[in-house]
Order: C-alpha cells, then structure tokens, then sequence
C-alpha cells in the first residue's frame, strides 16, 4: 500500500514509496561526471528527484513510464521541493496500485453516461447519424471514455477527455440561451468531435506521452481526417454542413500560433473556440489552486505556460 503522496511530501521528510518515472536525464557536473535527473508522479502531482552517484547504472534500471520504487530525502533547490534520491528501482505490476499513481474523478459514469444521452438527443438527421457512428463503435467509445484531455496541463488523467466535453456541454447551453441563432446541434457535434484526435496524437497509458503520429500531424488534423472519413460513409451528406463542423475543428485552437490551420470565421467556430479554452483554463488553475494550498501555500509557482503565479486567496 502507497503512504506517502506527492502533495504531502515536505522539506526534510525521508521518503520509501513508489511513483511513476516521468522523465530522466544523464547531465554533467562541473567535475566531469555525471547525475542523474529524474521527475516522479502518483494522483496527487509531480516532484523532481536528483541522483549523485552511479547515474549511469541507475538509469539503466527502469524507463520512463514505469512505476520505481524511491528511496531518498525531501530537499529544497531554488525554491521547489525535490527528491534526493538514494536509491530507485522498478516493482512489477503485482507490487502497485494503479488508482495511487493516477487521479481518478469520482463522478466518471455519471458524466460519461449524462453527455452520451445529450450527444444521442442530437435532433439534426445527419448530424445524429454521424455522432452515432461513433458512439455505436464500441472500440472508439471505449478508448474516447478513457482517454485523457492533456498530457499535463488540462483534464490530464483517464476519462479526462469525456469530462472536458461534459463541461463545455454544460457551459454551451447557457451560450445558446443567450445568442438564439446558434446552432446547438451542430455546437454539440463539435464539442464531442473535437478533440478525437487526442486518442491517436497521446499515448493514452499511466505515462501520457505524444505519439509519433502525433507529433507530426497533431490533434487537429488527426480528428478532421476521422471526421472527414466518417462523413464519406453517409450518402447524401450536405456539403454546407460539413464544412461548418469541420471547420470547427480545424479553428478551435483560436489562433495560427496555437495549432490552428485557420482561425473561426462562423459563430459556432468562435464559440467552440472560446467554450473550449475557458474550460480547459478553469481546469488547470483550479488544479495550480488545490495543489499550492496542499503545500500550505498562497501563490502558485511561476508558470511559465502563462507566464504568471497564481493567487489562491487564501493565506497558508
């Protein structure tokens, strides 16, 4: 059984538990040898480890991805706590739990089974019969209810991704509420197609790492070719149609910089977009806040993927 958590780990604490290998790098010293740099995980965070002596045999022992068992000390370096690791070694799959190492939301049935009923609730006939396409593959749906949203940042744990659309779901009907002429089946098609292609861009295991198909082709395209294919399959498809939901696809990132190969340019594009990025934003800071008051913190790290701290308002 795990005792010891990431996110109850304190300066000065002797740690003897296992974790999840998130990364490792050989690096040099100014002597001319070598350490050893690592990161560690379970369901409540991550912390970096470092290993002075015999780096290069150690990190010969376990990969990334597997789950290590650690030995060492809670230091502090530069105002971030780490790990000086005495000893690390990988445990076989009968020797872990995986629910320790990955977070699990508690509400996952519920969420995935109310957003499937919306999706099915779909009135448009074609739109409806290409969603079902989907939801009645049962290999897609078993991989889509599992998946994870983000590698890191948002919705970043198995089932992550049914939450995220879930979420926009929720915050589209208050949309479509306020501006009429919304096209909610076709927003809702949106919100459930547009991150499929996170199922092939990540590895979608206890590590989510990119996949080579992903990393040269990227979520985007992989979903609006699955989309595109699916479309191909139903006769008599309208053309007008499928560029509006392709297009949504292909703009929800908002901006060239960010991902997408064109920017919205029709009012569910743009709404998707910004659903789509308040979600995944809200996501992640509440995570940054839940994490800097288990430390019995204020202000967050520096972030650099926003470039700023975060205030959790509250005093430790």
């Amino acid at each position: 059984m795990k005792r010891q958590f990431v996110e109850s780990l304190r300066e000065g604490d002797s740690v003897n538990d296992y974790f999840v290998a998130l990364r490792k790098d050989i690096r040099s010293q100014q002597n001319g040898g070598k350490f050893l740099g690592m990161v560690f995980k379970d369901r409540t965070g991550e912390i970096g480890g470092i290993l002075w002596n015999n780096a290069v045999a150690v990190a010969r022992l376990f990969e990334v991805g597997d789950v290590v068992k650690v030995r060492g000390t809670v230091v502090s370096y530069q105002d971030r706590l780490q790990i000086r690791v005495d000893q690390v070694l990988p445990l076989r799959q009968n020797e872990y739990d995986p629910a320790d190492l990955t977070y699990l939301p508690t509400n996952s049935e519920k969420v995935s089974r109310e957003f499937v009923e919306r999706v099915r609730a779909i009135e448009n006939e074609w739109l409806k019969r290409l969603t079902a396409s989907f939801l009645d593959n049962e290999e897609f749906m078993r991989r889509f209810l599992r998946a994870a949203a983000g590698k890191k940042w948002h919705h970043a744990y198995p089932g992550g991704l049914v939450q995220h659309c879930w979420e926009m779901a929720q915050i589209a009907d208050g949309v479509c509420k306020l501006f009429r002429s919304l096209d909610r089946d076709l927003l809702l098609s949106a919100i459930f197609l547009h991150d499929i292609g996170k199922l092939a861009e990540m590895s979608q295991e206890l590590v989510n790492d990119y996949t080579t198909e992903g990393r040269l082709l990227g979520h985007v395209t992989l979903g609006a070719t699955l989309v595109q294919r699916a479309i191909d399959k139903i006769d008599g498809f309208p053309n007008t149609l499928r560029l509006q939901l392709l297009h949504c696809i292909l703009s929800h990132h908002g901006t060239l910089e960010n991902g997408s190969p064109v920017l919205p340019k029709t009012l569910e594009a743009v709404v998707l977009h910004f659903i789509d990025n308040l979600d995944a934003q809200a996501d992640a800071i509440t995570r940054v806040i839940e994490e800097t008051r288990a430390r019995g913190e204020s202000w967050s790290e520096y972030i650099a993927q926003i470039e700023r701290q975060v205030w959790t308002k509250e005093s430790p």
